[in-house]
């Protein structure tokens, strides 16, 4: 594939590039990812929801498109706290913190954010961990 095709592919420079034909690889949840997101949904009902803190790695196309920045945003936004990193292996790790519906919203705006860009955002691993009451906002690690 040549430059041009590239930059006619591109939704910033093509908007129409970014047209939803019905299979765009952001839209994909992995299953972890949409188990997950129920669980999260069924403790919503709850009056006062625990604070929850999960270890999560994504896969797909995760590096050198503002993740982590994307991430921080998001979170910070919310009043998440935790940290992500890029790993050598092309994947990034985080841990999050928060109540449930945050956490949900925090998953769906990521997913959001990457849609124009077509980027596949795959929930690989998910590691519930013990809440740190110490901890005051989301970073980005390296």
């Amino acid at each position: 594939m040549g430059i041009w095709d590239r930059l006619r592919e591109n939704p910033f420079v093509n908007p129409a590039a970014a047209a939803d034909n019905g299979d765009n690889p952001a839209d994909a949840r992995s299953p972890l990812e949409q188990g997950l997101i129920e669980r999260l949904q069924g403790e919503l009902e709850v009056a006062e929801p625990p604070c929850r803190r999960f270890y999560l790695r994504f896969t797909g196309r995760v590096q050198g498109v503002g993740f982590r920045w994307n991430n921080a945003g998001i979170a910070n936004d919310l009043g998440l706290t935790g940290w992500v990193e890029n790993l050598p292996d092309g994947s990034v790790d985080m841990e999050i913190q928060g109540p449930p519906a945050g956490i949900i919203r925090h998953l769906d705006t990521l997913h959001n954010n990457y849609r124009r860009l077509r980027c596949r955002i795959w929930l690989e691993e998910l590691v519930e961990q013990p809440p740190k009451a110490d901890e005051k906002a989301f970073r980005m690690a390296n």
